[in-house]
């Protein structure tokens, strides 16, 4: 018997050995999470996880996460924003009040930490009565609703004329811009469905982003500009705004290529002043 508790103790090292060396430069931490039931524990472990950068193992009878990331990657605080986006308190963040109302029935957990939710990525309450946080929080109206998406359309619209004009500086310097105005929105009373798609989105908009700006070459960048405009599309027909959207369509780049503009006129980004006018208008979105 002895000999068998042995081995699965053997085995079971050995499996979280294997678990955390997917994880360079890992470092682990335990947070006390509030949640409910086997639902939140997913929710919460989804929520955490990056691959090759975070992880987390909530227990449900503890409601304490273990929590191991790559600390040149990424930090405990972008871990626990994540989670709190996905509609569950820590230590650190609260979720936003419409993100935990929208959590089903048996996920709704006591708030032990609310005073006041989580406005922006940045923000670090201190329940001793402190604010520790990088930014204020949202108070104006228009944060309140898809206004708060305002930057980054502007910053997706800098980043196509700049591929328009083939300047690959301005397109790196204007998705560095995009990348940091995806990660800087605040989600606090964000419309319920607007945010189920931003947080859709919102990874694959700055990592994409982020990508863009990391690459010195125009070709590499075009064809990283095209996989934005799918999460940009969601964004737009779930927050319409006054003016028309369009989304053009370019036959020949990749097999077929879309893009979003403001402007009714063909200017294709995928290849400039090569052939400015190829392609057309698949869809108008308007209010």
């Amino acid at each position: 018997m002895r000999t068998i508790n042995i081995l699965f103790a053997l085995a079971a090292m050995l499996a979280l050995t294997s678990c955390s060396a997917q994880i360079k430069h890992a470092q682990t931490t335990t947070v006390r999470i509030d949640g409910d039931c086997p639902m939140c524990e997913k929710t919460i472990e989804k929520a955490a996880y990056v691959k090759g950068e975070a992880e987390a193992d909530w227990d449900v009878d503890a409601k304490t996460a273990r929590i191991t990331f790559d600390s040149t990657r990424t930090t405990l605080d972008a871990v626990l924003q994540r989670i709190a986006h996905a509609g569950y308190d820590s230590e650190r963040y609260l979720a936003p009040d419409a993100v935990y109302a929208a959590l089903p029935g048996c996920c709704q957990y006591e708030r032990t930490f609310k005073q006041k939710p989580m406005t922006t990525p940045g923000a670090v309450v201190d329940h001793g009565g402190h604010d520790h946080g990088h930014d204020a929080p949202a108070t104006d109206a228009p944060q309140a609703t898809g206004e708060a998406l305002a930057p980054v359309f502007e910053a997706y619209f800098a980043l196509k004329d700049a591929l328009v004009t083939s300047d690959a500086k301005k397109a790196a310097a204007q998705a560095a811009v995009l990348s940091a105005a995806v990660k800087a929105v605040p989600m606090e009373g964000m419309e319920a469905d607007l945010h189920a798609v931003w947080m859709r989105v919102m990874e694959l908009l700055a990592n994409t982003s982020a990508g863009i700006a990391s690459k010195p070459k125009l070709e590499e960048q075009r064809k990283a500009f095209a996989e934005l405009t799918e999460p940009m599309l969601a964004l737009v027909k779930a927050r319409p705004g006054s003016a028309p959207i369009y989304l053009d369509h370019c036959p020949m780049y990749e097999g077929g290529s879309d893009w979003l503009s403001r402007d009714k006129a063909i200017r294709n980004p995928f290849y400039g002043a090569q052939m400015m006018t190829c392609g057309s208008v698949k869809e108008t979105i308007t209010k």
